[in-house]
């Protein structure tokens, strides 16, 4: 049976009368309307971290370790070479420099270049140096020149030579200058030129040869020629060394 208002009020109130009297001297007083503090619950989870402060502001410059400035050090050993650089484009061309003094004339030299010169053949047999009698120019007995044998010029001195000549001759002629060198049987012909007219006829040629001593050059008629003799028209045959 449910008692009734009135009742039910006195005994909440006794109770709460009862409370306040056993309750600690700490404890938070009664109220009608609260009553003591419960137990503490269980600490909760940790939250998410905290986002970044500001930055600060700059510090002032700390003092340095050293109190005075020390002496200037001696210079070191150079270092090795570097590598050369890339060679630079190729400068614009300078103006010609100015014409120098000319030289002192220079001394004659003491040496004697090997030459000849003869003149005026006799009847040439076909196969045989062509002979050569006379010196054709007219020079001091140690500046005549070289001699021929029989029309042959012997080389005295290695080197370079010319040899030129110009022969008369009737109707036809063919002629060779012949190289035989030291020690062969045989010589080489080293030019081959024929001509042919009419009546009289001149004909020449020239070559340059290299010798050695010892080598020797002349003129040789082939089977076909008429060399004339001495008659007014002169036939020459020269040769010197070019150096």
């Amino acid at each position: 049976m449910a008692c009734p208002i009135r009742l039910c009020v006195s005994a909440a109130v006794a109770v709460s009368v009862l409370l306040c009297v056993v309750a600690p001297s700490d404890a938070e007083p009664c109220s009608d309307s609260r009553g003591y503090p419960g137990i503490p619950g269980i600490p909760g989870s940790h939250g998410s971290p905290g986002k970044d402060g500001v930055k600060g502001e700059k510090g002032d410059p700390g003092e340095s370790g050293y109190w005075l400035r020390g002496l200037k050090g001696d210079v070191g050993p150079a270092g090795p070479p570097g590598r050369p650089g890339i060679q630079g484009d190729p400068g614009i061309q300078g103006l010609p420099g100015r014409e120098g003094p000319k030289g002192e004339k220079g001394s004659p030299t003491t040496g004697t270049v090997s030459f000849f010169s003869r003149k005026n053949p006799p009847r040439s047999t076909a196969l045989q140096p062509v002979r050569f009698e006379h010196t054709y120019v007219p020079l001091p007995p140690e500046q005549t020149g070289e001699e021929l044998d029989d029309g042959v010029f012997t080389c005295k001195k290695t080197g370079v030579y010319f040899f030129t000549y110009h022969v008369t001759s009737q109707q036809y002629i063919c002629l060779n200058i012949v190289k035989k060198e030291r020690g062969q049987e045989e010589g080489e012909s080293v030019l081959n030129l024929c001509d042919s007219s009419t009546g009289y006829l001149v004909t020449s040629g020239s070559v340059v040869l290299e010798l050695n001593e010892g080598d020797e050059v002349f003129l040789q008629p082939t089977a076909n020629n008429k060399v004339a003799g001495k008659t007014s028209a002169e036939s020459t045959f020269t040769g010197f060394q070019i150096y």
